[in-house]
């Protein structure tokens, strides 16, 4: 009878752990376009892998002037970085990060002046997977003005997260 009862509870157990905990975000922490006539685009960056062993390099945008970036429910922020948004002239607050493959860096912030009628893309260079044993040490950012294909900041320097502290013990067998 004990079996029974839980061989029955079982499913309605398991149900109950892979519900997510998934809050959404309120809509005044996302970002929305303006609606003035007068605005800038900026998007991000994706340079294509050149070999099946590793992944595409991008660039994206997190955050505009500290609003998260709106995205699918299944997306991830990565998967935006061609996602153009339209911004208001004047200065901005960007909070960009990079990803390749299981590599990624923190979160930064790069701030630019927005001027009217104008596109800009996020652009980057890094180490982080461009070689087999490179140092995955740092991630430059610029925005680049994409009719003059010109940057219009400085470059901004960010760098993976600090590797995990991994601790072994031994495991000895005595074999009797």
């Amino acid at each position: 009878m004990k079996w029974t009862v839980l061989v029955c509870m079982l499913p309605l157990l398991t149900a109950c752990m892979s519900i997510k905990n998934v809050k959404e975000l309120p809509a005044e922490l996302i970002y929305q376009p303006p609606v003035s006539d007068v605005s800038a685009t900026i998007m991000g960056k994706m340079e294509p892998r050149h070999t099946k062993l590793v992944g595409d390099r991008i660039a994206y945008i997190m955050e505009v002037d500290g609003k998260r970036v709106p995205k699918e429910e299944k997306e991830t922020y990565s998967d935006t970085w061609d996602n153009v948004y339209q911004i208001t002239t004047g200065e901005h607050t960007l909070t960009v990060t990079y990803r390749m493959a299981g590599h990624y860096t923190l979160p930064t912030k790069i701030t630019f002046n927005a001027e009217a009628n104008k596109n800009y893309q996020l652009d980057f260079a890094t180490d982080i997977g461009t070689a087999w044993f490179s140092r995955d040490s740092y991630v430059d950012f610029w925005i680049n003005d994409k009719a003059t294909e010109k940057p219009v900041t400085k470059v901004v320097r960010t760098a993976p997260p600090p590797e995990p502290r991994v601790v072994s013990y031994p495991i000895i067998i005595h074999n009797r």
